[in-house]
This record gives C-alpha cells, sequence and structure tokens, in this order.
C-alpha cells in the first residue's frame, strides 16, 4: 500500500463515520418511517420508503461531491489548501465538542432551528416510496449545514492528493459508510426490532456524545493531517 493509501483511507474512513453518527440524519429519517407507520401502518411501505430516502440521499451526496471534487481537481491546488482543510476538519471538531458542553449555544453543527419546521411539514406529506425518493433530494440541501464539514475536508484532501479516478473511488466508500446507519435504523424498525419513538428517544439522549464523538475524530483527522505535512509524508 502507498504511503498515500496509508493517509487516505483512515481519513476518509474517520470523516465518514462522523457524518454517518450524524444526528441530523437519523432524525429526518426517523420521522419519515415514523409518518409512513401512523398513516397506515404498513411496515412493508415503511421500509421501501426508508431505502428510497436513503439511496436519494445517496445520490445527492456522491453527486455534489463529484461536482465539487472535480471543480477542485481542475483548480490545481496546492500544500497551501491543504493545510486550510486540515484547520477546517479542527475547527468542525472544536464546534462539535461545544456542542456536548454548551449545546444550543453559538453555531450549532445541526440544521438550524428555523429550518426544522420547514423539513418536518415536507415530510409528513409523504406517504409513498416514490415520494420518500423525491424528498429526499430536497432534504439533503437542508442538511448540508450539518453533514458539509466532513465532507469538505475530505474533498480537499483528495483534490490534492489523489488522482480524478482513486478519488471517485473514495467517493464512493465515503458515501457508503455515511448511509449505511440509515439502512441499518430502516431493517431494524422494519423487523420490528425496535420503535421510531424508541429510536428518536434514544437519539435525543446520546445527541451530546455523538456531538463529542464526531468532534474528538475531527481533531484528530485535523491534526493528523497537519502532522502529515509537517513530517513531509505529502
Amino acid at each position: 500500500m502507498s504511503m498515500a493509501a496509508e493517509l487516505t483511507i483512515p481519513a476518509v474512513i474517520g470523516a465518514a463515520v462522523v457524518d454517518a453518527i450524524n444526528p441530523c440524519a437519523f432524525a429526518v429519517l426517523i420521522i419519515l418511517i415514523a409518518t409512513i407507520l401512523a398513516k397506515d401502518y404498513d411496515r412493508k411501505k415503511a421500509l421501501l420508503s426508508g431505502f428510497a430516502f436513503s439511496a436519494s440521499i445517496f445520490i445527492s451526496y456522491f453527486l455534489m461531491g463529484i461536482g465539487l471534487f472535480t471543480a477542485l481537481e481542475t483548480a490545481g491546488l496546492s500544500r497551501k489548501f491543504y493545510f486550510v482543510v486540515s484547520i477546517l476538519a479542527i475547527i468542525v471538531g472544536l464546534f462539535n465538542i461545544k456542542d456536548y458542553f454548551w449545546y444550543g449555544k453559538g453555531l450549532l453543527m445541526e440544521v438550524p432551528l428555523t429550518w426544522r419546521p420547514k423539513i418536518k411539514k415536507a415530510i409528513n406529506s409523504i406517504t409513498t416510496p416514490t415520494g420518500a425518493f423525491l424528498i429526499g433530494f430536497l432534504v439533503s440541501i437542508f442538511l448540508l449545514p450539518c453533514t458539509s464539514g466532513p465532507y469538505v475536508v475530505i474533498l480537499g484532501l483528495l483534490a490534492v492528493k489523489e488522482s480524478y479516478f482513486s478519488g471517485i473511488l473514495y467517493l464512493l466508500l465515503y458515501n457508503m459508510i455515511f448511509l449505511s446507519p440509515m439502512i441499518i435504523i430502516t431493517l431494524v424498525i422494519y423487523k420490528g426490532l425496535t420503535t421510531t419513538d424508541a429510536l428518536e428517544n434514544m437519539r435525543k439522549k446520546k445527541l451530546k456524545l455523538l456531538h463529542l464523538i464526531a468532534g474528538i475524530i475531527m481533531i484528530l483527522l485535523g491534526a493528523g493531517m497537519l502532522l502529515a505535512m509537517h513530517l513531509g509524508m505529502l
């Protein structure tokens, strides 16, 4: 394995995990499935809706990633940009840790409070898997404030260090990891292993802890990138 791969793979996985445990995406998916079940209690429809919503989120983020990665790749970025991306990772991490100790104060690494009623209203209108698929594209835009930090960091890293083809493969890996909790949540509810109310209560209970974990991972990622830069590994 090359030195570039040894540095990039842990960074991609780490940032993807931060996005994967983001409470924003959990909340939206839980509301969606709860809405479907409340209307006709059709588990199969809820399953298909969960999959459809997850698929549209995956497509949206993957395409947005390809677009931004292509733009950054074309720009021919330097080591200075890599430094900026490393600092951004640390800043995102610090804000997440802030949300653990002082949740709700200052900049919140989640969907803005003023946007949430609009998202909930849009989701409550969904009754079919097709609707869930379409609403996923809209929701992906609303989720950007709380999911874009790690993604931008990784896109910057890939644009500096990787070829176009390998960068796309890393983006595919990133988004598969990001999507995995949504698939798991959908399956767990479908199998009747838990309920949407129980999952939402758990999400609220673990909300600050998730921010803390995300913050630690992002700070370690940024520090690791800076160390690699200092040691001349790039």
